[in-house]
């Protein structure tokens, strides 16, 4: 861009010059300027030194020399020099800028200007040669000019032609990547033969064809290189084909149709036969079965918290993974993990073999298979059959048309040859390698359906092993159930499939039955542990008022707007309690029994849901058949637990503790064998059940001989040990203590709900009682004698309420008889009626002893026509002016006690 011009003037220049001589001719004055001037240093810009220069050269242009050392002192003239001096200083620097780059552009815009002007005179010789060679020519001949032009229009078709074969070397690159990209590997096949019979087209170079490029005038080699290396392009795409077609196999979702056209790109571009191409199909889809089996197994161990990793993720080491990680899988996310793996598994399988048949088999002796229709359509000349059973599909029926039709510019291919317009991939039908005998085809399905079933049978092994609960097992088994219906295999593949599906359940419901009885055996085994003298825990004792009578507490009503399930939870909470209390059962027997019965309950859950099924009748058979030996193994080992801790216990030194734990598995096995369902559930048959019975039948019967033994000991001695009073009738205080002690054990036994059992053991306890109070009652002094006359007495009452066969008392009429005798012959003080002392002390203390009565159904009221009262007191009801004797002895009342405040309730 040009600089705009200087304002200064050549004149100016001039006047300097002369100012800055006259300013070196002045000698230097003497004296000091009254006020100095002040001059900047700094060089101006071009604008601003141009104004200044213009300013003082205004100043000074009319300024005399010799005027200005008249009017001025020495140091203004010198001021006047320095200013005058600068000034030209920046002249000097504008004038170095102006030559450095004004000068320069200048030259360049004058170099331009010439150029331009030989430009310019070159083209106006080229327009003056031109026209004297126009004027110069003759006019030609008609006969020649029409030579001409037929030789140019030969000669133009022939680049036309030529230029549709090179345009299709060009195209097919690009199109060969699109049909790849969209897995159409046939058509990429025919197009890479196509450009290959193109590419030898262009390639003939034989003088002695009379179709050949030379022979119309045309060097294709030399004068068009591009089609060699266009050709060396396209070629590379022949492995590119053969490769993704041999992985696409691997794909079970594609059509036969597409699988098909695969198969034929094997054959037709690298002249596989068909048996390898069979081969090669069948060996891909068993790397796709690795693949899947592989990658499933993986994301399911991944997906176990308990299993180890067999892969560092992120660098860390096995089992570092994090804690999100580490969550455990929903059960019903595990089911559709395993079902969804098996159903594609299958799949593979079952699509395989189907499409196997579809293109290598004929379906029916009219219609041959599909790959042979497709080289026939290939073969014959005539165009597709048209009808609907033979008629091959789109994807299928291909020709060079529809492959050309499909390039960019596709009119332009219509200036190619017919021969190559028409071209088709050569099929020799007549030879061995174009056809699959049926032999070989069935031969070959079925070898590799047998090492499929066996992959299937390794994973649906392993896989099932992630189910941990029949009712998903069973649910994997009717989805693969409803997919073999569906299938499309045939009879003998079906069978072997079902066979192969049905062994698997047995063995996974098997296995889990197994486990959950192995569960239930170590649980229960664990809590008969804590029985045994070593593990220091106390069993808890079995009270009616604290067991039976005591009320459970009502859950309290859930927040306003909780849905259902805030209902539901303490509702059943509450309900379990309230059943279990109602049956006699305390929290800890609960707990022992709830191991044995969950399980039962379980394994008769999952018998019941197989079941079901009417087609499942044989495998529930198998499988109760393979599970019963557990099951009789298992109620053996329960009663064989029991007898051994019922030994440890009774081999314990403290026999109090020990006879609280034995009380407690002796309700264990009473109930195991008459009230808990465990037996019926176990699936056990009567014989196992009837054994199971007679074993904790003389288990109980053990422990409660022992238990005998053990309270008739404390009671007996609790009776010597106490102290005799001379008592006006009735039984003394002691013998009351120590039938009360009686009864409390008897209560602590638990058997309330088993009325018969009870019954049994009170009259053979108050049978030993009195056997064991006969023999151990020595003689003493007269008081003692009356008073233990008068407990005899009351004993044989006792006993007189029972009938009588369940207990003996000749002993004891005997003692009665010895003592009445002594104490007559001694002088003692005898009752009048001591029998009816006897009846009336029973009426007021039958509640007290009700355990050692009979029950009050075998028994009649006292009188006819009795109130509730009478009703309710079986053995009568006392007289209410009878003076009131104590059963057992109290202490005397405080002289405080009146003072004590009581709170009224």
């Amino acid at each position: 861009m040009a600089r705009r011009p200087s304002t200064v003037s050549v004149a100016s220049f001039g006047s300097i010059k002369s100012l800055a001589e006259l300013s070196h001719s002045t000698s230097a004055p003497t004296f000091a300027p009254p006020s100095p001037l002040k001059f900047p240093r700094s060089v101006p810009s071009t604008h601003s030194s141009s104004v200044q220069s213009t300013r003082v050269q205004d100043e000074t242009a009319d300024i005399d020399p010799d005027e200005l050392f008249a009017k001025c002192t020495i140091p203004e003239v010198r001021a006047k020099q320095v200013q005058l001096r600068s000034d030209a200083e920046a002249k000097q620097e504008e004038l170095r800028v102006m030559v450095g780059e004004r000068y320069r552009d200048l030259l360049q815009a004058s170099t331009s200007i010439i150029s331009m002007s030989k430009s310019a005179k070159r083209v106006q010789e080229a327009f003056q040669e031109t026209k004297d060679a126009i004027a110069s020519q003759q006019q030609p001949s008609e006969e020649n000019h029409t030579s001409s032009v037929g030789k140019e229009d030969s000669h133009l078709q022939t680049l036309q032609v030529l230029s549709a074969h090179i345009k299709l070397l060009l195209d097919a690159p690009e199109h060969l990547w699109r049909l790849i990209e969209r897995e159409k590997y046939f058509h990429a096949t025919w197009l890479f033969m196509l450009a290959r019979v193109v590419h030898r087209a262009l390639s003939r170079d034989d003088d002695q064809d009379e179709d050949s490029w030379l022979n119309q005038g045309v060097n294709v080699v030399e004068q068009f290189p591009l089609i060699q290396r266009q050709w060396e392009t396209i070629s590379h795409f022949r492995s590119q084909i053969v490769h993704r077609a041999t992985l696409s196999l691997r794909t079970h979702e594609k059509s036969p149709e597409d699988t098909c056209a695969t198969i034929l790109t094997l054959h037709i571009l690298e002249s596989r036969p068909l048996t390898d191409t069979l081969t090669t199909y069948l060996s891909q889809r068993t790397r796709t079965m690795h693949t899947l089996v592989s990658k499933n197994s993986i994301i399911m161990t991944n997906a176990i918290p308990n299993g180890v990793p067999v892969t560092q993720t992120n660098g860390h080491p096995p089992g570092a993974s994090k804690p999100a990680q580490s969550k455990r899988i929903p059960p019903n996310d595990r089911l559709r993990e395993v079902k969804s793996s098996l159903l594609i598994l299958v799949e593979v399988i079952s699509r395989t073999v189907n499409c196997a048949r579809n293109v290598f088999q004929s379906q029916r002796p009219t219609q041959p298979a599909l790959a042979i229709r497709v080289l026939e359509q290939m073969h014959t000349e005539s165009p597709a059959v048209s009808d609907p059973e033979t008629k091959l599909p789109s994807e299928l029926a291909l020709s060079t048309q529809a492959i050309l039709s499909g390039l960019p510019s596709s009119s332009y291919f219509a200036l190619l040859p017919a021969g190559i317009r028409s071209y088709k991939p050569y099929v020799e039908l007549s030879s061995a390698s174009s056809s699959v005998p049926g032999p070989f085809l069935e031969e070959k399905l079925r070898t590799w359906f047998d090492q499929s079933c066996s992959i299937l049978r390794d994973s649906l092994d392993r896989w099932l092993l992630e189910l941990v609960s029949v009712k998903s097992v069973w649910n994997v088994r009717s989805s693969l159930r409803k997919w073999l219906l569906t299938s499309g295999l045939a009879k003998t593949e079906q069978t072997a499939l079902d066979t192969l599906f049905e062994e698997a359940v047995r063995k996974r419901v098997t296995a889990i039955w197994t486990d959950t009885i192995h569960g239930a055996k170590e649980l229960f085994l664990k809590a008969l542990s804590s029985l045994t003298p070593s593990s220091g825990v106390v069993t808890e004792e079995f009270s009616p008022l604290n067991s039976i009578y005591l009320p459970q507490s009502v859950p309290p009503p859930p927040l306003t707007g909780s849905g259902p399930s805030a209902y539901e939870l303490p509702y059943q909470t509450y309900r379990t309690a309230l059943q279990s209390q109602l049956r006699g059962r305390t929290p800890r027997l609960q707990t022992f029994l709830n191991i044995l019965e969950e399980c039962a309950a379980s394994l008769q859950k999952d018998y019941a849901r197989i079941s079901l099924d009417q087609s499942s009748k044989r495998l529930a058979r198998n499988l109760v058949e393979a599970y019963l030996p557990e099951a009789k193994v298992f109620c053996s080992m329960i009663a064989d637990a029991l007898a051994s801790t019922t030994d440890e216990l009774m081999n314990q030194s403290d026999t109090a503790r020990a006879m609280k734990n034995m009380i407690f598995l002796s309700r264990v096995a009473v109930e195991i064998s008459l009230t808990s369902p465990f037996l019926n559930n176990i699936g056990c048959d009567e014989v196992v059940a009837l054994q199971f019975r007679d074993k904790t039948g003389l288990l109980f019967d053990r422990i409660i001989n022992r238990w005998k033994e053990h309270t008739i000991s404390s009671a007996i001695s609790v009776y010597e040990d106490a102290k005799f009073h001379l008592a006006l009738s009735g039984p003394s205080p002691a013998l009351m203590e120590s039938l009360h002690a009686v009864t409390t054990s008897l209560h602590s036994l638990g058997l309330t709900h088993h009325p018969s059992q009870l019954t049994s053991i009170a009259s053979s306890l108050l049978s030993l009682f009195i056997d064991t109070f006969t023999r151990d009652m020595p003689n003493g002094d007269t008081g003692r004698n009356v008073q233990i006359l008068n407990d005899a007495t009351f004993l044989r009452c006792l006993a007189s309420a029972w009938p009588s066969e369940a207990l003996e008392t000749s002993s004891l009429d005997k003692l009665i008889a010895t003592l009445h005798s002594e104490v007559q012959s001694s002088g003692g003080h005898l009752q009048p009626d001591p029998e009816q002392a006897a009846k009336e002390y029973l009426m007021r203390t039958q509640m007290l002893l009700s355990a050692l009565l009979p029950p009050s159904s075998s028994m009649q009221p006292a009188k006819e026509g009795a109130d509730k009262m009478s009703a309710l007191l079986t053995y009568g009801v006392p007289g209410a002016d009878t003076t009131f004797l104590p059963a057992v002895e109290l202490v005397k009342v405080s002289t405080r006690f009146p003072l004590l405040l009581v709170e009224t309730r």
